[in-house]
């Protein structure tokens, strides 16, 4: 058994785990210390059970997993191998296999369920502190952008209110209602620095998951708590269009005129207006190679050609990621990158979501947890390749391996106990 003095290990897990939600948007790198030291003793365990030849006694569920993982990088290696790319396109995509060690590590010693329902919460409302700060003390134009790419950051910090959201659902199951007010507060905390962001990428996440929220927590919510909540979100609206610097309702008219300038005159120099170039750039791509696609060099340089002939603006022709995770990775790597980016979600989804209706809070709020995780990150990669960042990798791989480990155990205890 592998042992190392637990106890101190299993604090160390959770101390690092704790720290994610609350340094992820707090400095410049914060996302980064808790997954690279858990990378570290990850590798650190793997090696210690090769060399005793001790059996990572590994679910059907989490093989599925780790083969997802292998696959997702395999296509890169391919299509760097087909496309003569450069080494440092596999720079971020092979931080997938460091996360392997991390699951197997966390199987073994999973973090605490109660050290989460805290710590997501209290980063939550750091989040949405930072926010506040970056605004209305430094008069930054958009929150988060002296720490990490301001759409990042401010999906991120959608992320953690959505999360502090079901857990004030859980303790409202839990009749914990002085515990479910400091959640429910939490997550406006969080929306307010995704909103205070500017990224706008991230606000359709908000009905969306609310709603299947509100759905999976159907039968445990009284019609109090519904009116509650929706007057709280009133409040909420109001304060936020009050606040001096918020740009909220000149993001939005932005975009509305984008489209509109797009759809009369073929306008694609404007935020919007560039993305449907992007866009219209893949789709154009992909009939010339459908399979493998233009890898990470040439779908830039074919997208700067497009441009050149006048096929789209010349502001679209200078991005090098189409503003579209799924249509990025189909122009760079095919269908079968598509087939790989498409299967990091799927399997996930396919563990969580037939948990949703458990009998068990715990297993419910964990499910739901790894849920909307998947179904957040989702979303805003269609106006974002949220994956081109590394933020994003160490966010989504990172949080769907502490979702899967919780998850995995708290199965194994309702097994032992029934």
């Amino acid at each position: 058994m592998f042992d190392l003095k637990h106890d101190k290990l299993a604090l160390f897990i959770n101390v690092c785990v704790g720290f994610f939600f609350l340094s992820a948007l707090t400095f410049q790198g914060g996302y980064n210390v808790a997954p690279m030291a858990l990378m570290l003793l990850g590798l650190g365990y793997s090696v210690y059970c090769l060399f005793k030849k001790m059996p990572f006694a590994l679910t059907k569920g989490a093989k599925w997993l780790i083969w997802t993982l292998l696959f997702y990088f395999s296509v890169f290696v391919l299509s760097w191998l087909i496309h003569d790319g450069k080494i440092r396109e596999l720079d971020n995509p092979s931080r997938v296999l460091l996360f392997i060690p991390v699951l197997l590590l966390l199987l073994h010693i999973p973090p605490r369920l109660n050290m989460v329902l805290y710590a997501i919460p209290l980063g939550s409302m750091i989040a949405g502190i930072t926010a506040i700060y970056d605004k209305l003390v430094l008069h930054s134009e958009m929150a988060f952008s002296s720490r990490i790419m301001h759409i990042q950051g401010g999906d991120i910090s959608m992320s953690l209110g959505m999360f502090s959201f079901a857990i004030g659902f859980y303790f409202f199951q839990k009749t914990q209602l002085k515990l479910t007010a400091l959640c429910i507060l939490a997550a406006l905390f969080g929306i307010l620095g995704s909103i205070l962001s500017t990224a706008r990428g991230g606000w359709p996440a908000l009905p969306i998951l609310l709603i299947a929220l509100l759905w999976i927590y159907r039968r445990n919510l009284s019609k109090t708590f519904f009116i509650t909540l929706i007057g709280l979100f009133a409040l909420a609206i109001i304060g936020i269009t009050q606040m001096p610097n918020n740009q909220i309702s000149e993001r939005f008219a932005a975009a509305q005129d984008d489209i509109q300038q797009y759809l009369e005159q073929g306008n694609g120099s404007t935020s919007v207006g560039a993305r449907f170039d992007m866009w219209q750039s893949v789709f154009i791509m992909v009939q010339e190679k459908p399979i493998l696609g233009w890898g990470t060099q040439g779908a830039p340089q074919k997208r700067h050609q497009l441009a050149e002939q006048g096929v789209i603006s010349q502001y679209a022709g200078q991005f090098t990621h189409a503003h579209n995770q799924y249509l990025d990775d189909l122009s760079k790597r095919g269908i079968v990158g598509l087939v790989a980016f498409l299967a990091i979600f799927v399997i996930p989804l396919r563990h969580f979501i037939p948990s949703l209706k458990s009998d068990s809070a715990e297993t419910k709020l964990i499910a739901t947890l790894g849920t909307l995780h998947v179904l957040a990150v989702m979303i805003y990669c269609l106006s974002q390749s949220f994956f081109t960042h590394n933020s994003g990798n160490l966010f989504y791989f990172f949080l769907t391996i502490v979702w899967y480990a919780l998850f995995t155990t708290q199965q194994g205890n309702i097994k032992k106990m029934t």
